[in-house]
């Protein structure tokens, strides 16, 4: 990244949000695909003139404004897209992508008035609105599809992940009126609070798909149907539909006024439109890059449910099996047909059948629905999802203003600094988490302190316990050295235990009208809890718990069950209506909150520095493995020499199974 050229020329602030990058592909004959700009490129150089060009006289500085250069904002980066033409010749155009506010700038016009805003910061830089570009008002920009963060933090040491598991503990605060939360929250985060979506984007999901039954006579190996596949979430538009009185209930009585010659009543005239959600999701498992099947939330079940689909721990472990059987039927297929070429060809031919008979990238629609074309894929879709929710990342840094009231001397000492950064969001275990978000603690009711915190209610022992996030902070640990920093990451706020409905203390969520388009909704949604039983704080008003993020268990889903929001579990309120539904277990009563977190909770270790980073770095090693492992079998098919090894280890070098690499992700 090059320096600025004037002491003036830096960003005061940026609107990132690298999720929004394009994915970028290996050169293809047959379609378009993007690549990296290297920062060395002319068009860099130019974005560079001439952005510092109109800052200069933006800001009236007393220099050569034409000689001046600066980088771009933080997060933004050139593209190139590249299209074969009919004639034969590739085009290419180039599109600085990594604004949350807009898809991509086509040109550096385009991008002036932009970068004008986001160096004036009397605008709030939630409100696009306020900002000259093109795109302010939304005129040509698109949402895209791409599931990520938003404006995400400055990268940090790799051993920023939790120094140590903390225990949940009191601390006092001064005691301050609840408002409708910070003036500059991200859009996304209000959107997502105030929508009450059960799913986000960016959050790995089961999604239903039509049964795949496995082969006749396997029953002695634990393989169950594929009934469900993970993918991740791209985006969730809000769509509308009118039904018309021929779509509804009130046809039968509009025809009964007609039949006896009368005309229906107004109600009965007008269309009736519904307001309803619907779910992009990308499919996991070497699919097309820009492959998405479309669904209804009544279809996809959280991640963290999974070891209740495709047959639990035994099925996930029979499907790796499964994979490697036939990953190895195919090698031998393949090395008896190229047995007799000569062996410099063989050599210069391994790995190429490796994307033509295993990795091609189809549509998941037109996946074959046989056991064996699709048993692979799931296999490698499983091992991808379970590295992507073992990582975990913060998001949405606060830019904290020095005379910011609601930030205690102490803290805005530790900010300034560097001790102490505070951020809106986290990426943990493949879930999306926000301030103001009630999520499951991996602890039970007893393992709470109880000198400090009320005494449980009835049952409350076997029930989940939840912490309202107030605070995100990544603070320098206890660890830390004078030559290395470690970190930690903190969670402020008050616990809850779930109690029945009429236990002293159990609040009512609040409605939620966020559908109705009503403006003075606040950004703390309704904390629903399971049907019959209300959240009770445990801790003292005046005081709020801390626990280390390593705590969380995760997200807490308490209509899981309910048989108007899903498709697939038993709604316990109505036991006799099973067509087509399993009973829940241990798992999915933990989700609602009816278990302890202790149950299921993320095992999120690795630290990334955006999702966008995870997913990409996931598919990629996944994928880098199972191709080293195939080509290691060719290898010893073809009687040919092995490779030096290599630092991957497992079956990357040969020093294990297929099975290995991809068993116990469940």
């Amino acid at each position: 990244m090059s320096a600025p050229s004037h002491p003036a020329l830096v960003w005061p602030r940026s609107d990132k949000d690298t999720s929004r990058y394009p994915e970028i592909s290996a050169p293809r004959d047959d379609d378009w695909y993007y690549e990296e700009v290297p920062l060395s490129d002319p068009k860099y150089k130019l974005y560079e003139a001439k952005t510092a060009e109109f800052i200069c006289q933006k800001l009236g500085l007393k220099v050569d404004a034409s000689k001046q250069r600066m980088p771009m904002p933080p997060g933004y980066k050139l593209f190139a897209h590249r299209k074969k033409q009919p004639a034969g010749d590739i085009r290419t155009d180039f599109y600085l992508y990594g604004s949350t506010h807009v898809q991509k700038f086509r040109s550096v016009p385009e991008f002036l008035e932009h970068a004008g805003w986001l160096f004036d910061t009397t605008k709030p830089l939630d409100d696009h609105t306020t900002c000259g570009c093109k795109y302010s008002k939304g005129s040509g920009a698109r949402r895209v599809s791409t599931p990520g963060s938003g404006a995400g933090p400055s990268k940090r040491p790799s051993n920023s992940s939790p120094a140590k598991e903390g225990s949940v503990k009191k601390k006092k605060i001064v005691q301050e009126e609840e408002d409708d939360g910070p003036a500059a929250v991200v859009p996304e985060r209000a959107e997502e609070l105030r929508s009450q979506r059960r799913f986000r984007r960016g959050e790995i999901v089961w999604f239903r798909i039509g049964n795949i039954d496995p082969p006749s006579g396997s029953a002695g190996n634990k393989l169950s149907p594929i009934t469900h596949w993970p993918g991740l979430i791209s985006s969730v538009p809000l769509k509308s539909k009118v039904l018309n009185q021929d779509d509804i209930a009130g046809a039968s009585a509009s025809s009964a006024w007609n039949m006896f010659g009368g005309q229906a009543p107004a109600p009965l005239q007008q269309p009736t439109i519904i307001h309803y959600y619907e779910y992009h999701i990308r499919p996991l498992g070497m699919f097309s890059p820009h492959d998405e099947v479309v669904k209804d939330g009544k279809e996809l079940l959280p991640w963290a449910v999974g070891n209740e689909l495709l047959g639990g721990e035994d099925g996930w472990d029979a499907i790796g099996n499964q994979a490697e059987a036939l990953l190895i039927k195919g090698v031998k297929a393949e090395a008896e047909k190229n047995k007799n070429k000569p062996k410099e060809e063989l050599e210069a031919d391994l790995g190429k059948s490796w994307k033509t008979n295993w990795a091609k990238r189809i549509k998941f629609l037109d996946m074959p629905r046989q056991w064996e074309s699709a048993v692979f894929r799931l296999s490698v879709a499983l091992k991808t999802a379970s590295i992507i929710t073992n990582s975990w990342a913060q998001t949405d840094k606060i830019d904290v203003l020095p005379d910011d009231i609601d930030i205690s001397v102490e803290d805005m000492k530790a900010i300034q600094e560097q001790r102490k950064t505070l951020y809106q969001g986290l990426w943990w275990g493949g879930e999306r988490i926000w301030l103001e978000d009630m999520v499951r603690l991996k602890k039970k009711r007893t393992d709470l302190p109880s000198d400090s915190l009320l005494p449980p209610s009835p049952g409350a022992e076997d029930r989940g316990v939840f912490i309202k996030i107030r605070v995100i902070s990544i603070e320098v640990s206890f660890e830390a050295t004078e030559t290395q920093n470690a970190w930690r990451c903190i969670l402020y706020g008050d616990v809850y235990e779930l109690a029945p409905e009429g236990t002293d203390g159990a609040e009512k969520p609040r409605s939620n009208k966020a559908l109705n388009g009503e403006k003075d909704i606040p950004i703390m949604p309704a904390y629903t809890p399971a049907k019959g039983f209300g959240y009770r704080q445990l801790n003292d008003p005046g005081a709020e718990v801390t626990c280390d993020v390593i705590d969380i268990a995760g997200r807490v889903y308490p209509d899981l069950l309910d048989g108007k929001t899903q498709s697939w579990f038993i709604d316990p309120s109505k036991p006799e209506d099973k067509e087509k539904r399993v009973t829940p277990g241990e798992a999915a009563l933990s989700l609602v909150g009816l278990k302890p977190g202790t149950t299921i909770a993320s095992k999120s270790v690795d630290w990334h520095e955006d999702l966008y980073s995870i997913v990409q770095k996931s598919s990629r090693d996944t994928e880098a493995q199972m191709k080293a492992y195939y080509i290691n079998l060719l290898r010893q098919e073809l009687d040919l020499p092995a490779p030096a090894p290599t630092s991957t280890g497992g079956a990357a070098n040969g020093a294990g199974t297929l099975a290995e690499a991809l068993n116990g992700s469940a």
